[in-house]
């Protein structure tokens, strides 16, 4: 058994729940400051620690042992369109950057699901917050806009099922509900074989934002 996964057993076993100590337009969730908080001091009782940076428009999450292990995962930003390119790039890294350190982990945390809906002012935690350097990204400059008739890559696709799986049960319904009527599908049929295109994606995050509101 490797040290890295010795240490993270003993991470498991020590890690507390983490509350859900924000709340958004749908209900409370776990916030980023939380989520660290929680997860921080029982790595570093581990020997664990996370390290979280940008290649492009992917976020990199790295677990590192002290023995020189590691673990990386890279997840490509999924980035809503918006007046202002900037604060959509950081709703966009708060919101995966907590999906991230929770799946390299392997916990569950109280996540939102509308990414729209980050909070303005977050709910100060009792435990001491750790605080964390991240690489910037190597340019500001947004990535261009692609075609709307373009198909989405394989993980610009499972990305945006794992958030529509994350929502609700009745928004969930009521998203396929107005998808299918949008592009003249059959009442019950399958949607995810059908969900493929840029275009797809837009209508799908602005459903979101308006069934979630």
């Amino acid at each position: 058994m490797s040290e890295l996964t010795k240490a993270l057993i003993g991470f498991h076993q020590a890690v507390d729940k983490i509350d859900k100590n924000a709340r958004a337009n749908y209900g409370k969730f776990a916030d980023l400051a939380n989520v660290l908080s929680t997860v921080t001091p029982p790595m570093h009782a581990n020997d664990l620690a996370i390290t979280q940076t940008f290649d492009g428009q992917s976020l990199i999450t790295t677990l590192h042992h002290t023995s020189g292990e590691t673990i990386s995962s890279s997840c490509q930003l999924m980035i809503c369109d918006g007046r202002n390119q900037t604060q959509e790039w950081g709703k966009a890294v708060t919101y995966q950057r907590r999906y991230a350190i929770c799946s390299i982990l392997g916990i569950v945390a109280d996540m939102d699901t509308d990414a729209d809906a980050e909070p303005q002012e977050e709910k100060k935690v009792n435990r001491p917050a750790r605080k964390t350097e991240l690489a910037k990204p190597a340019a500001a400059t947004p990535a261009s806009e692609p075609n709307p008739d373009d198909p989405m890559n394989d993980a610009e696709k499972n990305l945006l099922h794992g958030v529509i799986k994350e929502l609700l049960p009745e928004h969930k319904d009521k998203l396929l509900v107005e998808f299918r009527k949008h592009y003249k599908l059959p009442e019950g049929s399958k949607v995810r074989d059908k969900i493929q295109t840029y275009a797809h994606r837009t209508f799908l995050q602005n459903a979101m934002y308006e069934i979630t509101a």
